[in-house]
């Protein structure tokens, strides 16, 4: 009987050394080259998703804030020029140069000296901006070409000054100005744009603009 047991228990601490080894032997085989690839590839993937989205995410908010920016630029000019042809006493004609820049002359009435004087509006082509100058009013001087930039970055063959049309309900002559600017030059170039048309408050419907600062044009 005891010479049974014995038996029993030495098969059995057999079968365990045999199992245990047999654990050790498969828990440190590692990984193979076919899995490792499997696993890298599905890496590669995860982080180039991850990374695009993270790319984009960057693209749109420097867009967001170059449009912002030249929005505010925008608004700025406009903010210069609202009192000036607000309360001007006329327009002259719309005309074009022969190298395509666009100007317009009005009667600036809101100085601060209260004194008139003559102001013109200039999308100048080659530099790109929209620009002003001004100079005494009825005193034969021309202008000097002293400009100040009022716009950088313009789109001139987008942008427009339009003197609109008399009608019956208008007592006053009114110019629109469009203005296109654009923002990141370059494959994400975005534009910007104000269209805006001011009443000149001292004016007539009836005023002819050739009389508006004809120095100018001559």
């Amino acid at each position: 009987m005891n010479r049974l047991r014995a038996r029993l228990r030495a098969r059995l601490r057999a079968r365990l050394r045999t199992r245990l080894r047999a654990a050790i032997r498969g828990g440190d085989r590692g990984v193979t080259l076919a899995e490792l690839a499997v696993t890298t590839g599905i890496m590669s993937v995860v982080m180039a998703i991850f990374t695009t989205g993270v790319v984009q995410l960057f693209r749109a908010g420097n867009k967001n804030e170059l449009v912002a920016l030249t929005q505010a630029q925008l608004n700025n000019a406009f903010l210069r020029l609202d009192r000036e042809l607000r309360y001007a006493a006329g327009f002259g004609p719309v005309h074009t140069d022969t190298d395509g820049n666009v100007f317009v002359e009005y009667v600036n009435t809101g100085t601060a000296s209260g004194t008139p004087e003559c102001a013109q509006l200039e999308l100048y082509a080659a530099g790109r901006t929209l620009r002003r100058q001004v100079w005494p009013q009825q005193s034969g001087q021309r202008p000097q070409n002293r400009w100040a930039v009022l716009a950088s970055q313009v789109n001139v063959a987008k942008s427009s000054f339009t003197l609109a049309a008399p009608s019956e309900n208008t007592a006053f002559q009114r110019l629109r100005v469009v203005l296109v600017v654009t923002t990141n030059p370059g494959s994400g170039r975005t534009e910007a744009t104000t269209d805006l048309t001011f009443t000149a408050l001292n004016s007539r419907a009836s005023t002819d603009g050739s009389t508006i600062c004809p120095e100018a044009r001559s």
